[in-house]
């Protein structure tokens, strides 16, 4: 079994023993909680939910956009750290919170290697108010309900994109495999075709062998006839000699 079909049937393995309950323990809880903005807590509202921070930045901005047209882009958050990577849609309308214009902020950070923590807060009046669970109790609410309904997503998101990548590891190992399959059948007609040429060759050599073999000996025989010719040739030259002196 090649690398990617280990691959690909261990996360098969990895989704049957899964411990299903624990995990929605452990994610998609939406939790009020605060977050650090230039030396203040403010109140915001977390959730973890599974994937890398790339994949769930990516898939936070498009939900937002498509649910509720609240256009995202990087920003910087006075005093928040790894500001330059918040997220900020500022005087933005959003009937189903308030009335007024809202800012609102995301900030996605990763607790662990396997889940991505999306912490949400956000701001009316020019962000002098900050929607709060005791000040503006229906508005963070509203702001629950957002980040509720953005981790529900997130989850069928998540597994979706997992079953492509399954998909795209096993059509790789099928590749894969007909790739071998295809370059050992080769490499053996290869093989039979050079030993059916070394068979042949090895015919040949001895039909070679056995004509050196031939040669030599003839050539054996030669030697002794080019030596009588040349006594032959020798006598009548003589004789041819001693008739022209007479």
């Amino acid at each position: 079994m090649n690398r990617f079909s280990t691959h690909f049937f261990g996360f098969l393995f990895l989704l049957a023993v899964l411990p299903t309950a624990r995990v929605a323990a452990q994610v998609y809880d939406v939790r009020t909680s605060t977050v650090n903005v230039d030396k203040r807590e403010r109140p915001a509202l977390k959730v973890q939910v599974e994937g890398s921070t790339a994949l769930v930045r990516g898939f936070f901005q498009d939900f937002m956009k498509e649910t509720y047209n609240i256009k995202f882009k990087t920003g910087g958050v006075l005093g928040l750290g790894g500001s330059k990577e918040v997220l900020t849609a500022k005087q933005t309308p959003v009937s189903s919170v308030s009335g007024k214009l809202i800012d609102f902020y995301a900030n996605v950070v990763a607790p662990t290697d396997t889940t991505t923590e999306v912490q949400v807060f956000a701001s009316f009046d020019n962000g002098t108010t900050w929607i709060d669970p005791e000040r503006t109790p229906s508005e963070f609410a509203a702001l629950r309900t957002i980040v509720n309904n953005f981790a529900q997503e997130a989850r069928p998101y998540f597994y979706k994109v997992q079953v492509q990548e399954a998909e795209k590891m096993l059509v790789t190992a099928q590749n894969e495999k007909q790739r071998l399959e295809k370059d050992t059948k080769t490499t053996q007609e290869n093989t039979t075709s050079n030993l059916a040429k070394i068979q042949q060759l090895q015919e040949q050599n001895e039909k070679n062998a056995a004509r050196v073999k031939d040669n030599e000996e003839k050539l054996v025989q030669n030697a002794a006839s080019v030596e009588r010719q040349k006594v032959l040739l020798q006598r009548r030259r003589d004789r041819l000699s001693a008739l022209g002196r007479k």
